[in-house]
């Protein structure tokens, strides 16, 4: 992990590691297997990056693995999103309303 993130030596346990991994297990569910093949997850704000592509991916019913939820562009994720919904109303037949 270290040598795909080398910074993760000067992030704080307590303030970063800390938080960012709960939240990863208890709300996103996520596997240990997915940190290790992106450890660049603890690079992201939680407060400004993770939770809230997590949560719009959950409103719409969506699962993103973590390079494609937290690396692309604000546009990008965006339209991820509405091509997703629009793949989900399709096929089964009903539609995503955001909260």
């Amino acid at each position: 992990m270290a040598l795909r993130c080398p910074g993760l030596f000067t992030y704080s346990i307590e303030n970063n590691f800390k938080p960012k991994f709960e939240y990863f297990i208890e709300q996103i569910n996520g596997e240990l297997e997915e940190l290790k093949e992106f450890p660049q997850y603890f690079a992201f704000s939680l407060e400004k990056r993770i939770k809230p592509r997590h949560l719009e991916a959950v409103r719409s019913g969506l699962r993103f693995d973590l390079p494609t939820m937290l690396k692309t562009t604000d546009e990008e994720f965006i339209e991820l999103i509405k091509r997703g919904r629009g793949f989900l109303e399709h096929v089964f037949g009903f539609m995503f309303y955001s909260t």
